[in-house]
């Protein structure tokens, strides 16, 4: 696969144009399942063995999977931080 450039103002872009279509793609999880589909469609579509198409999308599951814990990882806090800090300080 092709390097990716992958950015929140492109995912915002993207929900908002699902949310032009349906409203009800505000929610994320409901613009999750539209990318699934569409996922599930080009694949279809695309010219290649059906075992191929299969190998192809657990690829783009495990992609999905690795971006998943990828942000999760990003999102939290350091487990290691600890105590109260006040401008000015250290």
């Amino acid at each position: 696969m092709s390097e990716l450039k992958l950015s929140v103002p492109l995912i915002q872009s993207i929900q908002k144009l699902l949310e032009a279509a349906d409203p009800q793609a505000a929610d994320e999880l409901i613009s999750a399942q539209y990318l699934s589909a569409v996922i599930g469609y080009l694949l279809a579509k695309h010219d290649m063995p059906a075992p191929a198409r299969r190998e192809a999308m657990q690829e783009l599951f495990n992609f999905a999977n690795y971006v998943l814990e990828d942000v999760e990882r990003q999102s939290k806090p350091a487990e290691n931080a600890f105590g109260i800090w006040k401008p000015g300080e250290a």
